[in-house]
Protein backbone atom coordinates (compact mmCIF):
# COMPACT_ATOMS: atom_id res chain seq x y z
CA UNK A 1 0.00 0.00 0.00
CA UNK A 2 2.44 3.12 -0.91
CA UNK A 3 1.45 5.90 0.80
CA UNK A 4 2.57 9.29 1.02
CA UNK A 5 2.52 9.86 4.56
CA UNK A 6 -0.80 11.33 6.16
CA UNK A 7 -0.48 13.77 8.84
CA UNK A 8 -3.16 11.77 10.70
CA UNK A 9 -3.87 8.18 11.24
CA UNK A 10 -7.73 9.42 10.47
CA UNK A 11 -6.59 11.01 7.62
CA UNK A 12 -4.77 7.64 6.63
CA UNK A 13 -8.19 5.56 7.25
CA UNK A 14 -10.02 7.58 5.44
CA UNK A 15 -7.38 8.02 1.95
CA UNK A 16 -6.85 4.01 2.35
CA UNK A 17 -10.66 3.36 2.26
CA UNK A 18 -11.38 5.97 -0.21
CA UNK A 19 -7.99 3.98 -2.32
CA UNK A 20 -10.15 0.48 -2.37
CA UNK A 21 -13.76 2.36 -3.07
CA UNK A 22 -11.77 3.57 -6.27
CA UNK A 23 -9.85 0.41 -6.99
CA UNK A 24 -12.75 -1.25 -6.96
CA UNK A 25 -16.04 0.99 -7.85
CA UNK A 26 -17.72 0.08 -4.17
CA UNK A 27 -17.27 0.26 -0.36
CA UNK A 28 -15.80 -2.91 1.58
CA UNK A 29 -17.50 -4.74 3.30
CA UNK A 30 -17.23 -5.03 6.90
CA UNK A 31 -14.46 -7.65 7.35
CA UNK A 32 -12.50 -5.89 4.51
CA UNK A 33 -13.04 -2.58 6.14
CA UNK A 34 -11.45 -3.72 9.37
CA UNK A 35 -8.97 -4.82 7.80
CA UNK A 36 -7.79 -1.57 5.96
CA UNK A 37 -8.59 0.39 8.51
CA UNK A 38 -6.20 -1.88 10.51
CA UNK A 39 -3.05 -2.20 8.17
CA UNK A 40 -3.46 1.99 7.59
CA UNK A 41 -2.92 2.44 11.21
CA UNK A 42 0.47 0.01 11.39
CA UNK A 43 1.91 2.27 7.98
CA UNK A 44 0.86 4.89 9.49
CA UNK A 45 2.77 4.43 13.18
CA UNK A 46 5.57 2.54 10.80
CA UNK A 47 6.08 5.80 8.61
CA UNK A 48 5.82 7.94 11.88
CA UNK A 49 8.20 6.11 13.79
CA UNK A 50 10.54 6.35 10.36
CA UNK A 51 10.07 9.81 10.58
CA UNK A 52 10.79 10.37 14.05
CA UNK A 53 13.77 8.37 14.30
CA UNK A 54 15.73 7.92 10.88
CA UNK A 55 18.08 5.34 10.86
CA UNK A 56 21.28 5.90 11.48
CA UNK A 57 24.23 6.39 8.35
CA UNK A 58 25.42 3.18 7.72
CA UNK A 59 29.92 3.95 7.08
Amino acid sequence: MPHTHAHTKAEAVHEALDEYVEAHHHSPEIHEKARIISNAITQWEHEEVDLRHPAPAAG
